[in-house]
């Protein structure tokens, strides 16, 4: 009777201890949403998202790998609430933020602690450390990306483990797959996440083999645009040519976007002939994306469907691209579409200066999340947004 009374107790305190963290986690957001963007001053809301990013480059917020939001103490005890690889591109996002934002505000300080808190992150120092290249998939290229653009006192040994991973993912094609279990199928996330690092190591060692493998990567997808359109498919099957997943889904055209605008910017720089290419392809998505715009000057999840949630993260990266489209052409249309995409997102930032309304982290092609929420990365490109904004006060 005793053992029986035990078991049903220790039972009892792990059921209320799970509710407790659901709760809390509900309390949280419904509490954080308590006079939601209110936000007026540009500088002033840099300025807390700034704070929010440098907290949370301490201390960074996990994105969970599920929608559900029961029973997830039983997830984190069990390891399986978040993921090194979720999370790698979470704080490049931080850090690509904090770093235009250091540069913006001329602040030696705080660009060297974001140096110092990259190089000793334990998702860099990891990677350094490790041998084999193998163990690790493109969802952390972008972190390799951000702390070459940071520059931590690491950037010889990181170009040379980059040019090893880079390798390593390369299929018979000659491109990179997403992941090595499928050589045959190409994600549109690879775009944003894989093509800026192959170009960044480009510019360092002058390989010529990785320019072209940043701009062949781009090139190859072009098999994957809607007919007729600028919009890329999720990702697509090589050997039949199928589409795979939503052409219009928000962060897709994000990635994709993301990687137009590093590699123009990396190759116009350096000379490269494949610049011209890179702005014919972003004044073309940015000028199909124009009337998709909701009132609040932001995109939905799918962008081409006015009544779809509006999201941020896609948000932050569409505006980033209406904003290189504007440097490029000189049109006022796509530097009014730059500043509307960051009021829509001072519209959704929390007082505590957390970017909010995020879709939550993609399970797979066509398994998207109808979860809406904090993203590290998403608070990261907002901040690098409007920092970039601040070279054109005054003329949008």
């Amino acid at each position: 009777m005793t053992l029986y009374v035990s078991i049903l107790s220790v039972a009892a305190v792990v059921a209320a201890a799970a509710a407790c963290v659901d709760a809390w986690r509900f309390l949280e957001t419904w509490t954080g949403r308590i006079r939601i963007g209110r936000w007026r001053d540009r500088r002033a809301w840099q300025d807390a998202l700034a704070r929010k990013a440098s907290a949370w480059m301490k201390r960074m917020p996990p994105v969970p790998k599920k929608d559900q939001g029961r029973l997830v103490l039983w997830d984190m005890l069990r390891g399986a609430y978040a993921d090194a690889a979720i999370q790698g591109w979470q704080l490049a996002g931080l850090s690509l933020g904090l770093n235009a934002y250091a540069g913006d505000r001329n602040d030696g300080d705080l660009r060297e602690k974001l140096r110092g808190a990259l190089g000793s992150h334990e998702l860099v120092v990891n990677y350094l450390e490790r041998e084999n290249p193998g163990t690790w998939e493109v969802d952390r290229m972008l972190l390799d990306y951000a702390v070459l653009e940071a520059g931590c006192g690491v950037e010889e040994r990181l170009v040379e483990k980059s040019l090893a991973f880079l390798e390593s993912l390369k299929t018979e094609a000659g491109t990179l797959a997403y992941r090595r279990g499928q050589p045959a199928v190409r994600y549109v996330d690879t775009i944003g996440l894989a093509c800026p690092l192959a170009a960044a190591c480009a510019a360092r060692t002058g390989r010529e083999e990785d320019w072209n493998l940043a701009a062949r990567q781009v090139e190859e997808y072009d098999a994957a645009l809607l007919a007729g359109s600028s919009f890329p498919a999720h990702g697509f099957e090589m050997d039949r040519g199928y589409p795979l997943g939503l052409y219009d889904w928000s962060r897709g055209i994000g990635w994709y976007a993301l990687g137009l605008c590093e590699l123009y910017r990396l190759m116009e720089a350096h000379g490269r002939p494949e610049a011209g290419a890179m702005a014919k392809r972003i004044v073309s998505l940015s000028r199909e994306l124009l009337p998709l715009r909701k009132r609040n000057g932001g995109f939905g999840w799918m962008v081409a469907r006015p009544e779809s949630v509006f999201e941020s993260s896609g948000t932050a990266l569409m505006g980033l691209l209406m904003l290189t489209a504007y440097h490029i052409s000189g049109e006022s249309c796509f530097l009014d579409a730059a500043f509307g995409a960051e009021k829509a997102l001072m519209g959704v930032t929390r007082r505590s200066g957390a970017l909010d309304m995020c879709q939550g982290d993609t399970k797979g092609i066509g398994m998207y999340s109808d979860v809406w929420g904090l993203m590290p990365f998403a608070q990261g490109m907002a901040l690098r947004l409007s920092v970039e904004l601040n070279k054109e006060e005054g003329e949008g």
